[in-house]
C-alpha cells in the first residue's frame, strides 16, 4: 500500500492525512502518482473533508523523486507515461481546490519537491533533509508548470539557481529563498504547524477558500494541456532519454554519471 490515509476531526468536518510509504526512499512511478490522483480526487468531491495533509513516517526521505528502477525496467516507447506522470500529478494537486499542507521532515529531490511547492503551505523540519528540483542534473528539462510555480514562492533572485543548477537546500535555506514557508526543529513540531493551518483554514468558508484558490492558480489551471504538450515535446530532443538513464544507471551502480 504505497500511501496511509488517516481522518481527522477538525472544526466543521474532516481532514486526511496522506503518509508516503511507498518504498524506502518513497520514490515516484506512474502507478502509485495516478493513485495519489485518485485519493486527492476522491476527497475533493467529498464535502466532508475540509483539507489534506501530505506526510511520511520514514525518517529520511519525504520522497526523492521518480523511482530509478523503474524507470530502468521500462521501455523507451514507454518512458514518457513515468515520467511525464509528475506533470499530471502536478496538474491534480493544483486543481486540488481544498487547503493542501505539506510537511518535508526528510529528502525532497525531483518530484518530492514538485509535490511540495504544489501545496498551499509548506513546512519542513530544520534537519538534514534537502529539497530541490534537481531534474535538470538527471538530464531532464524542467517543465514550464513546475518553473511558474516556483516563480510564485521563490525570491527571483534564486530563481536561476533553483531552475538551471537543482540546487538543493536544508531547511532553513530553503526557508530563506521562499521555497518552504516554515521550519520546526521535530517533526511533532513541524505537525503542530500543519494542524494549527489546517484548523485555521477550516474555519474558512469552503466555497470562498476554493474559488479564492482556483483564481490565484487560474493562470496555471489555463495552461495545463499547453504544459503537457511541451513536456512531451522536450523529452524528445536528442539525448535526453540516454542522459536520464544515464543518471538512473550511475544512481544504481554509485557511480557519477557521463552525460552526452
Amino acid at each position: 500500500m504505497n500511501y496511509k490515509r488517516e481522518v481527522i476531526d477538525i472544526p466543521n468536518g474532516k481532514g486526511e492525512i496522506i503518509r508516503f510509504q511507498m518504498n524506502d526512499q518513497n520514490s515516484l512511478t506512474g502507478q502509485n502518482m495516478r493513485d495519489l490522483s485518485e485519493i486527492l480526487n476522491e476527497i475533493k468531491a467529498d464535502n466532508s473533508k475540509r483539507g489534506v495533509i501530505l506526510t511520511t513516517d520514514n525518517p529520511k526521505f519525504f520522497c526523492n523523486g521518480l523511482d530509478a528502477e523503474n524507470l530502468l525496467s521500462t521501455s523507451r516507447d514507454k518512458l514518457i507515461d513515468e515520467v511525464g506522470g509528475i506533470v499530471l500529478l502536478f496538474g491534480e494537486l493544483v486543481k486540488f481546490d481544498k487547503p493542501l499542507i505539506t510537511e518535508v521532515t526528510g529528502h525532497a529531490m525531483g518530484g518530492g519537491a514538485v509535490i511540495t511547492v504544489a501545496s498551499d503551505f509548506k513546512y519542513m523540519l530544520d534537519g538534514k533533509g534537502r529539497i530541490g528540483f534537481t531534474e535538470v542534473n538527471v538530464g531532464l528539462p524542467l517543465p514550464g508548470s513546475f518553473i511558474d510555480r516556483i516563480k510564485m514562492c521563490v525570491d527571483p533572485r534564486y530563481w536561476a539557481e533553483v531552475c538551471l543548477e537543482g540546487t538543493t537546500y536544508k531547511g532553513a535555506e530553503a526557508k530563506k529563498i521562499g521555497l518552504i514557508d516554515e521550519i520546526a526543529p521535530t517533526p511533532e513540531d513541524v505537525r503542530k504547524i500543519a494542524l494549527k493551518k489546517l484548523e485555521t483554514l477550516s474555519k474558512v468558508p469552503s466555497a470562498a477558500y476554493r474559488a479564492t484558490k482556483n483564481t490565484l492558480n487560474g493562470a496555471l489551471l489555463a495552461n495545463l494541456d499547453q504544459y503537457k504538450k511541451d513536456t512531451i515535446k522536450s523529452f524528445e530532443q536528442l539525448g535526453v532519454v540516454d542522459n536520464l538513464l544515464e543518471a538512473m544507471t550511475a544512481l544504481k551502480e554509485k557511480r557519477r554519471p557521463v552525460f552526452k
